[in-house]
């Protein structure tokens, strides 16, 4: 379907064969990153118990919120004029928003690290509610500086066609070699939360190293200079706010929801979300390759072109996502059983979850169209609200109903946030990317 739209749309058979190619080898990379990632959350909670999983997640999923904000909203601005610059052959524009993305992301890392780190010393009853070893903690927020590093990395190399080293970087890096690490873990029977918090900081300094060496040896890496490219830094503060409210909604409600629930139920928890997320990955694949192009035909003023993109890309979207989404709603139970009997618990939370991402695919791209067409703005003010309700929700319905209520308003920040995007690009851009 993908070759035969661009046969059509496309007026070099070059472009067409190149296209075909990328889109390839990213639905190829992002299937193994997937799978992935739930081999880390099936060898975490097999190895361990719940009460470890969930402390290791609850962890993981702090120092990634950490790590994202800290990118001071640079990763998507770099996608979008990144892109631009390498369809002009700027190498040193690309280059200079390298420069200014990371020096600034580095200078917010590192104080954030310690504020948190302080917190969980001075409060541990208020901030440690999982009761996570002080040394893991430390550990883990070592972790952030080189996850910053790795994903500032991914984003120049998305934006030059570079998907398997993108990808590498951003999520297939560290969950392929935390697999191997574990399984070595428990070989030698140090299963402790303190041995995988070292081996998560090992595998973030072996990603950032080597996404380092493919930034530099892409051909599109130049010595950088002092000039600041002022529309990317603007297009990144509008960005930034509501990255911090969107990803929240991702990585920081287990966090959130770490102060009501126990630290099993929060391990039953992040099994069903990672679970979940399986869905969500079809329409992070087909993202990946069409963000950029969204930025060019929108720069371009090629409209038609990128109505009809949007629209397949959708429609890819929701055949790819049509079979796990019904094998996580109809059978949860022999999901989770992969993680152990201990997890078949988690299964109503799973449905639920399976549920908001089902919302998730079916919109399509919509918040990339946004933010890769200019309307950082709209988008800004869409994830505070959707991130404020979730928030709220998540602090009123964990209360009253524990996890479930956790899951529940997870899955409906998610669907509020994706409906009043789809709203907005029919107000700007003019179309449904839903047809």
């Amino acid at each position: 379907m993908f070759h035969a739209f661009q046969q059509k749309r496309l007026s070099a058979p070059s472009e067409q064969k190149s296209l075909f190619s990328l889109g390839l080898k990213t639905a190829l990379t992002r299937v193994f990153s997937a799978l992935f990632a739930f081999l880390l959350a099936v060898m975490v909670s097999r190895t361990t118990d719940a009460s470890i999983a969930g402390q290791f997640f609850f962890l993981f999923n702090l120092v990634s919120l950490t790590a994202i904000i800290s990118q001071l909203g640079f990763d998507v601005a770099l996608v979008r004029y990144n892109a631009i610059a390498f369809n002009s052959h700027n190498a040193q524009q690309q280059s200079d928003n390298y420069k200014t993305a990371l020096s600034r992301s580095f200078a917010f890392c590192v104080p954030a690290g310690l504020v948190i780190f302080a917190g969980f010393y001075l409060f541990p009853e208020t901030v440690n509610q999982t009761n996570a070893p002080l040394p893991a903690v430390a550990l883990a927020l070592l972790c952030v500086p080189f996850l910053v590093l790795g994903q500032t990395n991914s984003r120049v190399l998305q934006a030059s066609k570079k998907v398997v080293s993108s990808l590498f970087a951003l999520q297939l890096g560290v969950s392929m070699l935390m697999v191997f690490a574990i399984a070595a873990l428990a070989m030698f029977g140090l299963q402790s939360l303190n041995y995988l918090m070292a081996a998560l900081l090992l595998t973030c300094v072996i990603v950032a190293t080597t996404s380092t060496t493919n930034w530099v040896r892409s051909g599109q890496f130049r010595k950088p200079t002092s000039t600041p490219n002022l529309q990317l830094t603007a297009s990144a503060k509008q960005v930034w706010i509501g990255s911090i409210f969107n990803n929240v909604l991702q990585w920081g409600s287990l966090v959130i929801a770490g102060f009501f629930i126990s630290a099993s139920e929060i391990g039953l928890l992040a099994a069903a979300q990672r679970t979940s997320l399986l869905i969500g990955f079809v329409l992070i694949t087909i993202n990946f390759v069409v963000a950029p192009m969204f930025a060019s035909l929108y720069k371009e003023g090629e409209m038609d072109k990128l109505r009809n993109l949007s629209r397949m890309a959708c429609r890819m979207n929701i055949a790819a996502a049509l079979i796990p989404v019904l094998i996580c709603t109809l059978y949860p139970v022999f999901v989770l059983n992969f993680f152990g009997e201990e997890f078949v618990a988690a299964a109503p939370l799973l449905v639920v979850l399976s549920l908001g991402q089902l919302v998730n695919v079916a919109t399509g791209s919509v918040g990339f169209l946004l933010l890769m067409s200019g309307h950082e703005k709209t988008m800004k003010y869409i994830t505070i609200g959707s991130g404020t309700i979730s928030i709220l929700l998540l602090l009123v319905l964990c209360h009253i109903h524990g996890v479930i209520g956790a899951a529940w308003a997870m899955a409906i920040g998610m669907a509020i946030q994706n409906l009043a995007a789809l709203y907005f690009v029919k107000r700007y851009l003019g179309f449904f990317p839903v047809g």
